[in-house]
């Protein structure tokens, strides 16, 4: 299948202008896929298909009702499907992947062990462990309000003590060895690891690490937000337990996420949330009962467009084929690779063997907000620039050994002394002709 944007996305999408002061009225060139992808054209359509019988999801006999609910439970089935999760598994909805892990850590405070989290994984995948287990150790009391800064300060102190991170290796890839260490010398209740790099695009052996994680009998928790929409993702088969991924991410910006784990544990819990429409009945007492199913974790009315609109995205990507997807991202990707490679002011933070859909880098001497700024304002392109919320990768790539003035600055509340760089990520919605404004765009910044 030949992919072509213009009918991928609507004109009024793929079409925006945008006024520069380089170019004047140009069409507008997004290069920050990577952090918010636009909806497909697929999408938008059966997203207003069914607003027009939208209803009460489990919550009402009229026809509606039963017809937003069959769409609704149908789009569980369509994702599992995707990513080849076990049948018996549940698909519990989020908000996005940060909602995922803040669930995904809660049901793990109550666990035995420790946390090991990459050290190049993003703070949503990190820091709610950090907060569950520390709550769990400062232990579950009540405190005056006066008290709650010191409060949250022993969560942070008791979290990061249990919250082991294992990182890269000089060539910006996990060492297996080292993985296995930290596995046989702690307890590791959870194995937490990003199957793409926000910052570099670097994917990991998922099925590699997956094997060593299972024979020191931890689960295999995998953040595939920055992964699912490029690349082929099989749960059984790379041997992942629980997968987290935001709609907004593949094409189906609705507000929508997920969190796929297996039933015979999230039965064992609680909800993480709870209210209306997830508990059958409520005593006289006031003890709730409850059932053993997906329901039981899917409180309230469901934001239901999220979860049609990531089925109906999900089912695009699959009409039009992972394989052909990754051959049309990578030449794109490759391409402006290859120039900013040869332009002697560029710093590239990316090697070609981990070469995905990610480009970060920097113009020497340049600061990047300001780069970033220009390729907006002059040439109608839009890229994102800072810290992309992995702090370790950002110190790695920068060689930033002493962070004591960053800090201070920070402090002082001069936003400028947060290190980053620009990173400029492709997807579907690209073109060549994107590419070629890019690198243009780049070549008149660095002339001057």
């Amino acid at each position: 299948m030949k992919i072509n944007p213009k009918k991928l996305f609507l004109s009024k999408i793929h079409n925006y202008q945008v006024e520069t002061s380089k170019l004047g009225v140009v069409r507008y060139v997004n290069l920050d896929n990577a952090a918010t992808t636009p909806p497909f054209r697929a999408v938008q359509k059966k997203v207003d298909e069914y607003l027009s019988s939208y209803g009460s999801v489990h919550r009402g006999a009229g026809i509606k009702s039963k017809i937003s609910t069959d769409i609704y439970e149908k789009s569980r089935d369509v994702i599992k499907k995707f990513v080849n999760a076990p049948k018996s598994d549940y698909v519990v909805f989020t908000g996005n992947t940060t909602g995922a892990m803040n669930a995904a850590a809660h049901y793990f405070s109550f666990l035995e062990g420790k946390v090991a989290v990459s050290g190049i994984e993003h703070s949503s995948s990190w820091l709610p462990w950090i907060k569950a287990e520390g709550i769990k150790k400062i232990g579950k009391k009540q405190f005056d309000l006066s008290e709650m800064d010191n409060v949250s300060e022993k969560i942070q102190k008791e979290g990061r003590k249990q919250v082991v991170q294992y990182d890269v290796n000089n060539e910006f890839e996990f060492d297996l060895k080292s993985i296995e260490n930290i596995l046989s010398t702690n307890k590791i209740k959870a194995f937490v690891l990003t199957a793409s790099s926000n910052a570099t695009g670097y994917c990991p052996d998922i099925k590699k690490i997956g094997e060593i994680v299972h024979k020191h009998g931890a689960y295999f928790i995998v953040d595939a937000c920055q992964f699912i929409q490029h690349h082929k993702i099989d749960m059984q088969k790379m041997g992942i337990d629980f997968l987290a991924a935001s709609g907004h991410k593949f094409y189906a910006p609705y507000g929508g996420g997920f969190l796929i784990g297996p039933k015979n544990f999230f039965d064992k819990f609680i909800s993480y949330e709870i209210g209306g429409g997830n508990l059958p009945y409520i005593t006289k007492e006031g003890e709730f009962l409850r059932y053993k199913n997906q329901l039981a974790h899917d409180p309230g009315t469901p934001n239901a467009v999220g979860a049609v609109s990531m089925m109906y995205a999900l089912e695009e990507l699959r009409n039009i084929g992972i394989e052909n997807i990754e051959s049309y991202e990578k030449k794109l990707t490759k391409k402006a690779f290859d120039y900013l490679k040869s332009n002697p002011k560029i710093e590239l933070y990316v090697s070609e063997k981990h070469l995905n859909t990610v480009l970060p880098f920097n113009i020497k001497g340049m600061n990047s907000k300001k780069v970033a700024e220009r390729l907006n304002s002059e040439f109608g392109i839009g890229v994102r620039y800072g810290s992309f919320c992995v702090y370790n990768v950002i110190r790695k790539l920068l060689r930033i050994e002493d962070e004591k003035e960053i800090i201070e600055n920070i402090k002082n509340e001069k936003k400028s002394a947060v290190p980053g760089f620009i990173r400029a990520s492709f997807s579907l919605c690209n073109t060549n002709e994107d590419v070629e404004r890019f690198i243009l765009a780049i070549k008149e910044i660095t002339k001057r």
